[in-house]
């Protein structure tokens, strides 16, 4: 019995002085009094507490990078945006130093975009240029507006390879392509998106006159009527598509629109 009651005694005597020299080590170890990271008390924080919580402000306030890119609808560039950092560790060694009666604000880090408007503004000259004619049924003009659109205004970094499937993707009714002529094997047959092919062989005679690398191109099974056969790319979703490299040093800007009675792509970028 006596046992017993000396194991709650200690229990007890443990329970009490514990806290008593926790809070004696908080003020001897841990963050001075009245010291505030931006609006918040670290008063007597340990370290390990202090990184937590600025890890948890980070999560907050931390900011990707945003490359500077090209405007798909106007063509014109939309400028970088600035990521900003927590400098974790610096900050955790300023709350942890500073004085009593002290505010602290975070230190920031500020990361530069890689793809800044100042490499995208010299991109004006015209690399590569093709057109073709305007020919087919309203629903076949309409397919290759709507492709031309898709890679209008496409930016692609050095290295990047562009692939025509990427970037239009599938072409469904849902996306508003039409019913038109498709070749499929030896014939001509209706399917959804007929007339994307000649966007993707003018497309593909520009980027030649560009002097990019051709990374995938097959040419169509019977000679289209737009092209002379063998100048063609065809494509079809998902597995026949058209794909180029920039092996620039400069990044390139893929244009594309019908401009009166012909289909055009263009290459922008510096010489």
């Amino acid at each position: 019995m006596k046992r017993l009651a000396t194991v709650f005694l200690i229990v007890v005597l443990v329970g009490i002085v514990g806290p008593f020299f926790r809070q004696i080590e908080r003020r001897i170890v841990g963050v001075n009094s009245n010291v505030y990271l931006g609006n918040r008390s670290m008063e007597y924080y340990f370290e390990k507490e202090v990184r937590l919580i600025v890890r948890e402000l980070a999560r907050d306030i931390n900011q990707d990078e945003v490359n500077a890119n090209i405007d798909k609808e106007t063509g014109g560039i939309v400028p970088e945006r600035n990521g900003i950092l927590i400098d974790i560790e610096f900050t955790v060694e300023q709350v942890m130093a500073a004085p009593s009666n002290t505010r602290i604000e975070p230190t920031f880090i500020e990361i530069i975009p890689l793809i800044r408007t100042e490499h995208l503004e010299p991109l004006r000259d015209i690399l590569g240029d093709f057109s073709t004619s305007v020919m087919g049924s309203p629903g076949r003009v309409t397919n290759m507006r709507l492709s031309l659109a898709a890679i209008n205004n496409t930016l692609l970094l050095p290295g990047e390879v562009f692939s025509f499937n990427e970037i239009v993707g599938e072409r469904t009714v849902e996306k508003g392509y039409k019913p038109a002529p498709i070749i499929f094997g030896e014939t001509v047959a209706p399917g959804v998106g007929g007339g994307v092919c000649q966007v993707s062989s003018t497309l593909y005679n520009a980027v030649r006159r560009a002097d990019l690398e051709i990374v995938e191109r097959r040419i169509h099974s019977i000679a289209p009527s737009y092209i002379q056969h063998g100048m063609d790319a065809t494509v079809a979703w998902p597995y026949t598509d058209f794909k180029f490299r920039n092996n620039n040093e400069y990044p390139i800007i893929v244009k594309g629109a019908i401009q009166g009675w012909r289909v055009r792509v263009w290459i922008v970028g510096r010489k």
